[in-house]
């Protein structure tokens, strides 16, 4: 509106100083057109900056479209009106205030251009024509009061709806929490208290309850590391769990050392079934009882190592075959193996892969 008032109030000043009457003030014409074009970037600038809808800058505005009602009176020219600029004063007005302050600035508005008519000696319709800004003043307040009122429910509908998606996910961390407490209680009734029922059983067979006690802590390590792991697959359990299988099938001990972890791909589950033939073999034909590995991330690298102290074995005339079986799952995505052994030394299997 303002834009508007603006192009309308430039075409009436250029269209009076294009007119043959001599009695024109040039200058205050020029000057109103000046002065209607800082006002209106001036409007923009308070819309940019947030001071547009202050109590202060419709006083301020009013009293610059009152100088610009004016001009036609301080030009000597009577037939020029001031077009849109006090119209879209009305919308300032309205934007920073109310209704009920909307409607008494139009009948102000009225007044006033009513009685600067009456000095200019313009023709009685003219002077009536000013009740146009009563109109304006009125349907302007009404319909910013409304939007306000609309924007005021949309506000209070946000809060209510982001307090109930507050208690909601409030809700659901403390069924998340049950929940896993109910698991964690599963898991202690299923492994550590059957375990004990079953040591209890087993009280006179000193190797029995100790395996049966490795077993748990074994088991007890692994859900610890299922919680605390950000990862969905990862690969310390997925080498926990290979580590248990062949300690439960063969009865052996595999002490572990397994240092950060990493989200499982290709490659780490290379190194898994690597890792896994190597174990499998110590346990198998070593004939040693204790199990080494090692495994930790770093560098940009992982590496695991399968050590055993048993019988050991010469690597040139009967290790080809584990040799290659192991090197073969490693090369094929980018890694290397090595193996270190020899008769009554045990065996070492050392296994790098770069991560990517």
């Amino acid at each position: 509106m303002r834009l508007l008032g603006w192009i309308w109030l430039l075409i009436l000043a250029v269209v009076a100083l294009s007119t043959t009457r001599r009695d024109i003030n040039t200058g205050v014409m020029v000057g109103t057109m000046v002065v209607a074009s800082a006002g209106t970037a001036v409007t923009f600038l308070a819309a940019q900056r947030g001071f547009l809808g202050e109590g202060w800058y419709p006083v301020f505005d009013g009293a610059l479209a009152l100088l610009l009602g004016a001009a036609g009176w301080l030009a000597d020219f009577g037939e020029f009106i001031v077009g849109g600029y006090p119209a879209s004063w009305l919308f300032i007005v309205a934007y920073a205030t109310n209704y009920r302050v909307t409607g008494l600035a139009g009948l102000g508005a009225s007044a006033v251009f009513a009685v600067l008519h009456v000095i200019m000696g313009l023709e009685e319709t003219r002077v009536f024509g000013s009740i146009q800004f009563v109109v304006v003043a009125l349907v302007v307040g009404w319909a910013f009061d409304a939007l306000r009122e609309q924007e005021e429910l949309r506000i209070e509908a946000e809060q209510e709806r982001a307090e109930a998606e507050r208690e909601l996910a409030a809700e659901q961390e403390r069924s998340g929490r049950l929940e896993e407490r109910s698991v964690i209680a599963r898991e202690l009734h299923d492994s550590v208290l059957q375990t004990l029922k079953l040591i209890r059983a087993s009280a006179n067979d000193a190797a029995e309850v100790r395996y049966l006690a490795r077993v748990q802590e074994r088991d007890l390590r692994r859900t610890i590391n299922e919680y605390q792991s950000p990862f969905e697959d990862s690969f310390r359990a997925r080498l926990l769990d290979a580590r248990a299988s062949i300690e439960d099938r063969y009865r052996v001990e595999i002490e572990q050392v397994v240092k950060d972890d990493a989200e499982m791909d290709d490659g780490l589950r290379a190194v898994v079934a690597a890792a896994t033939e190597a174990m499998n073999n110590a346990a198998r034909h070593s004939g040693a009882n204790m199990i080494d590995l090692f495994a930790e991330i770093r560098d940009g690298k992982v590496q695991v190592n399968v050590r055993d102290r048993g019988t050991g074995f010469d690597l040139d005339r009967s290790g080809g075959g584990i040799t290659l079986s192991i090197n073969e799952r490693l090369s094929a995505v980018g890694g290397v193996a090595n193996i270190k052994t020899a008769p009554g030394r045990g065996t070492e299997v050392q296994l790098v892969l770069p991560l990517r």
